[in-house]
């Protein structure tokens, strides 16, 4: 066989057995990126996953939650984005998601089991699509205490940590009806908020009332920090004559800027009520008619004691109808009413209120709220039969109720895209 034959039967055996490898190669690629997987507890890492197919995707990429126990998983801004990449010599496009997982606290933490789901043109016949599911592999997370540190207890880590008290005046020589409101807030910086722990139990002090309000936290992020606050209320009302001390806070957290420890404090506060009346033990009454002035006098002292408290009171049960409005149970109930009412406009805006409030839904649970609203968009300008679209609501009902009996902590959930086909 000449040369020349040869070269060309070479070139000809190594075309047969490139176009089959070029055939092969129209599977969506999903690649993984998580180059560190240990980290301070609240510290977060970063995880990407990239899906990439060889047509285009007329569905969004349904990419899975990640939650586990004492992990907690954020959703940054901009989470999801388009990409593009080049395989086997052909640019394909696709879309890569931004994980950031942080554990909780020190251990080894396995992720669960996830897949992503692809909805892809068929690469033979365009006009068709194409779903698969792609398994990811096996993740870990680990919380990593520093040298030095593991006495914490809690274990706070952060760029920065500050403890601030505002009081309502005075705080002394107070009367019976008189209140003082005691607000902490704690401002971390380079953790999130969740990491705090509860600042002020309810003191015990004679002659005082004390009540807690909900605590409030408040995140944010800012160029990828993340920051935040807890803030604490404590009202006491005055019962009686007393004096007591509100106690001062020391809170121990890692700096990991200067991989130092330090020590955020507050001053405690001397607090007194001595303008209550005597005890009625120490009354001795001599005869009836100055036993029924006392008694008329103790009454006068409970109707002046209802008088002044009533404004506390009446504030009280207006910030707890305030903080219950503001619920997510508040707003599911809303939902739930719009809904049954049949109200399309008025069910996508209270869907979009109850699914962000905390704690906020899950991308699972939305999802499959989408869907049953999908049906109902659809439909709104092209008809339906009554019992058809009938049917559909009630199917959105059922997915509201289930997602809100869904099992969830506050861990774990993120902000996620609008809830609004």
């Amino acid at each position: 066989m000449t040369g020349p034959l040869r070269t060309a039967l070479f070139a000809f055996l190594l075309l047969l057995t490139a176009v089959p490898a070029a055939v092969a190669q129209t599977a969506p690629v999903v690649d993984v990126e998580f180059e560190k997987n240990q980290t301070i507890p609240g510290q977060f890492l970063t995880l990407r996953i990239t899906v990439l197919v060889p047509t285009w995707m007329p569905s969004p990429v349904v990419f899975p939650p990640l939650d586990a126990p004492n992990v907690r998983v954020r959703l940054p801004e901009r989470a999801t984005s388009p990409t593009s990449r080049r395989v086997d010599g052909t640019e394909w496009p696709g879309v890569t998601r931004r994980y950031l997982i942080s554990p909780m606290a020190p251990g080894r933490f396995p992720l669960p089991k996830g897949a992503v789901a692809v909805t892809y043109a068929d690469p033979d016949n365009t006009s068709k699509t194409v779903t698969t599911t792609a398994a990811l592999p096996v993740l870990e997370i680990e919380g990593v205490v520093p040298d030095g540190a593991e006495g914490l207890s809690p274990f706070i880590a952060a760029k920065g940590l500050t403890l601030t008290q505002d009081l309502s005046e005075p705080v002394t020589d107070l009367k019976p009806g008189d209140s003082i409101r005691r607000t902490v807030t704690a401002k971390i910086t380079g953790a999130a908020p969740m990491m705090l722990p509860q600042l002020m139990d309810p003191p015990q002090i004679p002659g005082f009332a004390a009540y807690s309000d909900q605590p409030v936290l408040e995140e944010s992020e800012d160029r990828g920090v993340i920051s935040g606050s807890r803030r604490e209320t404590l009202t006491l009302m005055v019962q009686g004559n007393g004096t007591g001390t509100l106690p001062g806070l020391a809170l121990r957290w890692y700096n990991i800027g200067s991989n130092t420890i330090e020590t955020a404090l507050l001053d405690p506060v001397a607090i007194s009520a001595t303008g209550a009346p005597a005890a009625a033990r120490d009354l001795v009454p001599s005869d009836k008619p100055v036993f029924w002035l006392l008694g008329a006098a103790a009454l006068a002292g409970l109707a002046l004691v209802f008088f002044l408290a009533a404004p506390v009171f009446v504030r009280a049960f207006r910030a707890r109808r305030k903080r219950h409005r503001a619920s997510k149970a508040f707003a599911r109930k809303a939902a739930l009413k719009a809904i049954a009412a049949h109200d399309y406009p008025a069910t996508v805006a209270a869907l979009q209120t109850w699914a962000d409030r905390s704690p906020v839904t899950m991308d699972t649970d939305r999802q499959t709220v989408l869907n049953a609203l999908r049906p109902i968009s659809a439909r709104r300008y092209g008809g339906a039969g009554p019992e058809t679209e009938a049917r559909d609501w009630r199917s959105l009902a059922e997915a509201v109720r289930h997602a809100a009996n869904h099992p969830h902590g506050t861990a774990g959930h993120t902000r996620l895209p609008a809830l609004n086909p």
